[in-house]
């Protein structure tokens, strides 16, 4: 993410420098920026590990899911803070293709094995390589203050960003507007996917 920004920046300093000594925008610059800004919110892609079922997740094979990750680690009093009120969420969403993701950053399988035998998680925790944890923090902006979360809509696009714990007692407000956020994007998915079907039947 970071180093896609760093482009556009590149490319913007390119046009403003031909509008400096030119009336009009190179088409050539016109259509690179147009290539580096397409994408713009969309979320960095990933693969990592499941501790809860040993299975593998991977972002974007789940684009037509509205997703919650969540940055975490065990040392974390915040994130243990945010599990009860992310289980809750996770089962009222769940069945209308909804997905929580929890993303340790630094902890490893045996540390996350054995936080699961104290703490009751119903939503799937990640984990990863140490390069490759650096890699998605960098690619999220540097996530270097936990916990974080992004809610993910349609087609990985990053709808919301969340900085601090979501907790519904203390943030009543921020949890509101996640939940919000949630309803909205789950419903703007179900319209998608009725209109691309409409379009089928055609």
């Amino acid at each position: 993410m970071r180093s896609h920004i760093n482009s556009i920046y590149y490319i913007l300093l390119l046009t403003l420098l031909s509008l400096s000594f030119n009336d009009e925008i190179p088409s050539d610059l016109l259509d690179k920026l147009k290539e580096v800004t397409q994408d713009i919110n969309k979320a960095s892609d990933f693969t990592l590990k499941s501790v809860n079922a040993d299975s593998i997740y991977t972002l974007s094979e789940m684009n037509d899911k509205v997703v919650l990750i969540n940055f975490w680690a065990t040392w974390c009093g915040p994130c243990r803070m945010e599990i009860p009120d992310f289980n809750e969420l996770y089962k009222k969403y769940h069945r209308e293709n909804f997905e929580i993701l929890g993303i340790s950053i630094s902890d490893t399988e045996d540390q996350l094995q054995n936080f699961l035998k104290a703490y009751n998680i119903d939503y799937p925790i990640l984990y990863g390589s140490q390069n490759d944890m650096q890699k998605i923090i960098i690619d999220y902006g540097g996530v270097y203050s936990i916990p974080m979360s992004f809610l993910i809509g349609k087609n990985n696009q990053i709808k919301r960003v969340y900085p601090g714990a979501i907790l519904k007692q203390f943030d009543p407000n921020m949890f509101a507007d996640l939940i919000f956020n949630i309803e909205s994007s789950i419903a703007d998915d179900l319209q998608i996917n009725k209109l691309d079907q409409e379009l089928n039947e055609k």
